[in-house]
């Protein structure tokens, strides 16, 4: 409490900024309601005419984003953003709710000699661009799966169902040249119904092409030297392709920020919920409260995880992989194929198990780049 003369909480929109500050030495308060989109430049000149600093503000995470936090601390303010998920509400605060309100009581947390709330890192302009990107190709895909199922349930509706199976008898999957071709051959009489399948064909072909252009993008800023070598080394785990390995680590940016593999599966929102109470110990479903995509990447990716082989993965072309991370990797793939093995043995629902191994597979992930980060420091510092 002693770094900081004067305590700011905000409550930002996308065209309003409500403030309420203290000082604490002199016990003098303030607040406003900044509108007409106001700036960092705004915040600052405002504080500065009534309270004196050091300024600490805070304000809660977003849909506004960390540009605020980013453009406070250029001005020379301290600034964090609070994960929303943290931050404690009274039930005053949730039947009288309002902007004033809301920044009052991030104020009243970050002055609180006991905070129970937890800060948000703030990325750089570059790692927040980075994110943007895996996340704008995982929207794209969502997009494209879903007009998928338009399409097949308009089928469905009209009488039309896939049923073409392999000389075992099993149906043959979905989206490959032979069903395109089932699609080609579809017509339909009623011109209204014939306008209504093009235009659902067309809609999947489109997001289709989108989907292609987001994951060139992404290969050719995965081969940028920020991401490579992180890229390469988490490239070396199974189930583990560029566009995941460049998601997981634009979404880590800085894989120092992580004190133990524990708080990263919590990150990941793969620990269980806890309601426990004098001796009675009681465990849930998983908390989901951490990055879903990178959460749905991984259970994704470790899909075909019963039918994956021990053997060592081939690496990338162009890969340069130090072996000490190459080493790592192999043991993380035995490690994760045992651990499945041995949960669906004991009974374990295969999905379940999926998801313990998604909690594992990120600690390893982390531990790889963590030691890809520190290699590159040694290397920076070597050549200073």
């Amino acid at each position: 409490m002693e770094k900081y003369t004067t305590y700011v909480g905000l409550d930002v929109h996308a065209r309003s900024i409500a403030i309420r500050a203290l000082n604490v030495e002199t016990g003098e308060k303030a607040g406003t309601v900044l509108s007409d989109c106001p700036s960092a430049t705004d915040v600052m000149e405002w504080l500065r005419e009534r309270l004196d600093g050091p300024y600490y503000l805070a304000y809660e995470s977003g849909c506004t984003g960390f540009h605020l936090c980013r453009e406070l601390r250029a001005l020379g303010a301290d600034c964090d953003v609070i994960a929303v998920t943290t931050l404690a509400r009274s039930v005053k605060d949730q039947q009288n709710k309002n902007d004033r309100v809301d920044s009052r009581a991030i104020l009243r947390e970050i002055v609180s000699p006991m905070p129970e709330y937890s800060v948000v890192w703030v990325p750089d302009e570059e790692t927040e661009a980075a994110r943007m990107l895996a996340r704008a190709y995982d929207a794209a895909v969502v997009d494209l799966k879903r007009k998928k199922q338009r399409l097949i349930a308009f089928l469905l509706v009209m009488g039309y169902t896939w049923n073409e199976r392999t000389a075992t008898g099993n149906l043959r999957q979905r989206w490959t040249g032979p069903f395109r071709d089932w699609l080609d051959s579809i017509s339909f009489g009623d011109p209204a119904a014939q306008a209504a399948y093009d235009l659902h064909r067309r809609a999947v072909d489109d997001a289709g092409e989108l989907v292609d252009r987001a994951s060139g993008l992404i290969r050719a800023e995965a081969a940028k030297p920020r991401w490579k070598p992180y890229v390469d080394a988490l490239c070396r785990m199974k189930g583990v392709d560029v566009l995941s390995a460049f998601l997981v680590a634009a979404e880590i940016g800085d894989f120092e920020r992580f004190e133990s593999g524990r708080k990263v599966s919590s990150w990941l929102g793969t620990t269980p919920a806890e309601s426990s109470s004098g001796e009675r110990e009681s465990h849930g479903h998983i908390t989901k409260a951490g990055n879903s995509y990178v959460r749905r990447t991984l259970v994704e990716g470790n899909a075909g995880m019963s039918r994956r082989r021990t053997s060592r993965k081939k690496p990338d072309p162009g890969a340069n992989v130090p072996e000490g991370v190459e080493s790592m990797a192999r043991k993380a793939n035995a490690r994760l194929k045992k651990r499945f093995e041995h949960l669906t043995a004991e009974g374990l629902h295969p999905n379940k198990a999926r998801v313990a191994v998604a909690s594992e597979q990120i600690r390893w992930m982390w531990a790889i780049g963590r030691a890809v980060q520190r290699g590159l420091a040694a290397e920076g510092a070597a050549t200073v």
